[in-house]
């Protein structure tokens, strides 16, 4: 990837609101449910709100490190030693996420439509238009994550207002669902789901003008919390049982519903497809992110043929879950709490020391 390469402000709302819509895609949504019950739409709320404060933390933190990432920040905290730290701690953690959502992926299909298929032939598959586009850099893309956004916001409308004629409100009762803590203390830990601050973490170095970093950061955590949230509600309506299923591609059931006349009927093909081009754009992001820190770590010149090695690990990864039930655990389990201790804990106290730091240097 190109170290010169910067995005637009657009194209940075676009990578890290695709980033929230695959992991609704992939499940997110139902997971919350079954933590909080029918108060789930009440704690995507709750945890929007924190996730806007929080986001308006980062932004006030970033302000006296215009164009430096996380890393960067590291280094200036605590040394190279720092720096090497985060930086491993942000690689592995990308790489699992991505090996999650690629296995997740291609399990999903084999069971739909491939039954007979070798998952092995569907993880390369989707690994090589990654390789090829992670090679290109940030910018194009960046410029095809802008183009897919738009029809995979408008994709996830249409199945909200299609099936809403089936829609039960009383589902949605009683309203604390499993209990007040539930949804507004324990509940707290689905913040996870805004995972997309990790991404907000590396943006500011490759953005134009790195003074739209609060506009891009509010804009795309609002637009995702608008999202998760019609997402959630919409389940709760539609599916009586989901609160205590824990059933695969949630927001697939909703996309098996979807008649639109006598002539267009199992449409879900269509929403499967838009799917799988945003778990593209997702992937090579994700793997994008993980080239530029090795090469922040190591300074390697031809940093872009680790794409090659970031997408054998990626793959040897999702050939370790062995079922759908590890997953599901991964997912729900360790996904939440890596998430929540490295986004949320010890990025946050980076950036806060790195600042006191700062200031008494400005004093002094």
């Amino acid at each position: 990837m190109n170290s010169l390469q910067k995005i637009g402000k657009f194209e940075a709302i676009a990578l890290i609101i695709m980033v929230t819509i695959n992991q609704i895609i992939f499940n997110v949504s139902n997971t919350i449910i079954m933590n909080t019950g029918s108060s789930a739409w009440l704690n995507v709320i709750v945890i929007s709100i924190v996730a806007i404060l929080f986001c308006l933390l980062i932004c006030k933190l970033f302000k006296n490190f215009l164009s430096q990432d996380i890393v960067d920040i590291s280094e200036y905290l605590g040394g190279k030693v720092l720096k090497t730290i985060v930086g491993i701690l942000y690689i592995l953690f990308f790489i699992f996420l991505a090996g999650i959502f690629l296995r997740y992926l291609a399990s999903s299909l084999k069971l739909i439509y491939f039954e007979k298929s070798p998952i092995v032939f569907l993880l390369i598959l989707f690994l090589i238009p990654i390789v090829l586009t992670v090679r290109l850099g940030i910018k194009p893309i960046s410029e095809v994550t802008l183009m897919f956004t738009p029809i995979v916001l408008f994709s996830m409308l249409i199945i909200l207002f299609a099936t809403a004629k089936n829609f039960v409100p009383e589902r949605l009762f009683p309203i604390l669902g499993f209990g007040a803590d539930k949804t507004f203390f324990i509940g707290l830990n689905n913040i996870f789901t805004f995972s997309s601050f990790a991404y907000l973490y590396f943006l500011m170095p490759i953005l134009k003008n790195p003074e739209d970093f609060k506009k891009v950061a509010l804009t795309s955590i609002i637009v995702s919390g608008i999202y998760l949230f019609l997402s959630v509600i919409s389940l709760l309506m539609m599916f009586p049982f989901i609160a205590f299923s824990d059933e695969m591609l949630s927001v697939y059931l909703l996309t098996r519903l979807i008649e639109f006349g006598k002539f267009f009927q199992r449409v879900d093909a269509i929403f499967i497809f838009i799917w799988i081009l945003s778990t593209f754009s997702f992937l090579a992001i994700t793997t994008s992110l993980i080239n530029r820190i090795i090469k922040k770590l190591t300074q390697i010149k031809y940093h872009n043929e680790l794409c090659y090695s970031i997408c054998a690990i990626i793959f040897s990864l999702a050939l370790v879950f062995k079922n759908i039930a590890d997953m599901k655990f991964i997912q729900n389990v360790l996904l939440r709490y890596i998430s929540i201790s490295l986004i949320f804990i010890f990025s946050l106290i980076i950036l806060i020391l790195a600042n006191f730091k700062r200031k008494k240097e400005k004093m002094s």
